[in-house]
């Protein structure tokens, strides 16, 4: 099944992108083909892929996994920290208590090609201003209105849902930059009444904007103001749209990113075949005793019982039509080649997904020289480190975004605020065997030993001579004399 026609067949789920362009009096900046190549991202994500329920597949839940490694890799030695001043100790606070589940933000990111972040205040218990939350909104809640000449997104849509009771509630957030300024706009509406659900037990609304409500009409939504607001002296927007820096050969001219799989569509689908043929060739040559009718009990109607408990191991057949009265039913199974064969199409899933070998394949089947998997792992650390430069520009514009706010709610002084962003590269490191290499070098005399733990302890010089004893005994690292 080519992607084209994949994408054809599959149409977007949400909210009809004409009836927010009807309500908002906006012109949405994006495709049809991108809203459908993401409502099918989407949809493999969770396993529910064009192909679910075909004869012969068995849905692997590959895409999510994909997502999933990715994620892990990107954030593995992840630190985010800001630091200078009260007001960088502040947001660095919030940063601690809002990314507490990035790994799940980061993996939705990978399987749907981007992900918002967009910071706002929230009111305490005193009814004052005092910290700064963030919605992070995915690919398929997200609709953009304009972007420049770089490809960023300056304005957009945002969609919020509530089901409360027999009804969806639905939180439109405009936000328009333009000039030095931006205007944001809140409006909430109210569906027609529930009355059917699908396969999935999911509501089916026809008319989800069937009344505009005051947003008040839902709590959380009650602090937002109904009419429009407009903030000044600003030179991008107070939100972050950070995409996936895989080339987006589904619509080039669009501006949103693509899923970290979405090369690999096709080859997902025939994995997901391939399975299924290995499960039906285990199902098909499973052991079982051929037993004549003669030998059998039968019921009322005259059909043949067999042993209780044991019905998968017997089979009846009718004697007339052959002379054996028992047969054992035991065929070899092709076992070997077949899985050979996925495991080649999961290398090739690995190779357009920016993977090394062994990543989602079996890694004991990998024969390759020693530089060839240095190259791999350079394939896969190449992928990795470019998604996470994405992310480090896009956590600088989110604290720039939050410096703003408190700006102007005067939660705390103002201030210097540096972003500290590590990543490590243990994509391509081997910890254990540079361990060793580096243990070595100082065995050897080569590196001083506060080096060395400064680099296993993720800390500075100083802090590692913390760490050495006070009185080291005479050549106690193993040095020559």
């Amino acid at each position: 099944m080519r992607i084209v026609n994949i994408l054809r067949k599959w149409v977007r789920k949400l909210l009809p992108r004409n009836s927010i362009e009807k309500e908002l009096k906006v012109q949405i900046a994006v495709s049809g083909v991108m809203d459908n190549a993401i409502q099918l991202w989407k949809d493999m994500y969770e396993n529910h892929p064009p192909w679910e329920g075909k004869e012969g597949i068995l849905c692997t839940n590959l895409p999510a996994t994909i997502a999933e490694e990715m994620a892990r890799l990107v954030l593995t030695e992840f630190e985010l920290s800001t630091t200078g001043s009260q007001l960088a100790d502040f947001i660095n606070d919030q940063l601690e208590r809002e990314l507490v589940d990035l790994d799940i933000q980061v993996e939705r990111y990978c399987a749907k090609g981007g992900i918002v972040l967009k910071p706002y205040v929230s009111v305490g218990p005193t009814g004052t201003p005092d910290k700064i939350e963030i919605d992070f909104v995915e690919a398929d809640h997200f609709y953009p209105t304009a972007y420049n000449s770089k490809g960023e997104i300056m304005s957009a849509v945002f969609l919020q849902h509530k089901r409360m009771g027999d009804f969806l509630y639905t939180r439109l957030e405009y936000h328009e930059f333009s000039g030095n300024s931006i205007t944001i706009v809140n409006k909430a509406y109210r569906s027609e009444k529930i009355s059917s659900y699908n396969d999935g037990e999911e509501p089916i609304i026809n008319q989800p904007f069937d009344e505009e409500v005051p947003l008040s009409e839902v709590d959380e939504w009650a602090g937002l103001s109904e009419t429009p607001v407009t903030i000044g002296n600003v030179d991008k927007p107070l939100f972050v749209y950070i995409k996936t820096t895989k080339s987006n050969n589904i619509d080039n001219s669009s501006p949103l990113g693509v899923s970290v799989y979405s090369k690999a569509v096709e080859l997902i689908h025939e994995a997901d075949r391939m399975l299924g043929q290995i499960v039906w060739e285990y199902d098909a040559k499973e052991a079982a005793v051929h037993v004549s009718e003669e030998f059998l009990k039968t019921d009322k109607k005259g059909r043949p019982i067999l042993p209780e408990g044991h019905e998968r191991l017997y089979r009846s057949f009718d004697e007339a039509n052959n002379k054996t009265l028992f047969d054992i039913y035991n065929p070899d199974i092709r076992d070997d080649p077949m899985f050979n064969g996925l495991n080649k199409f999961l290398k090739r899933i690995e190779w357009n997904v920016g993977f090394a070998y062994g990543t989602i394949s079996d890694p004991n089947e990998l024969e390759k020289t020693a530089e060839e998997i240095k190259t791999s792992k350079q394939r896969s650390y190449r992928t990795v480190n470019r998604l996470q430069k994405a992310w480090e520009k896009g956590f600088q514009h989110l604290v720039d975004s939050m410096v703003v706010l408190n700006s102007l709610y005067k939660m705390v002084p103002s201030g210097e605020v540096e972003v500290n962003c590590a990543w490590g590269d243990s994509v391509l490191e081997d910890t254990d065997k540079e361990y060793q290499r580096r243990w070595a070098m100082v065995l050897a005399g080569k590196l001083k030993p506060e080096k060395f733990i400064s680099w296993y302890f993720g800390c500075n010089e100083e802090e590692a001579a913390e760490y050495m004893p006070d009185a080291q005994p005479d050549n106690m690292f193993g040095t020559e004399e």
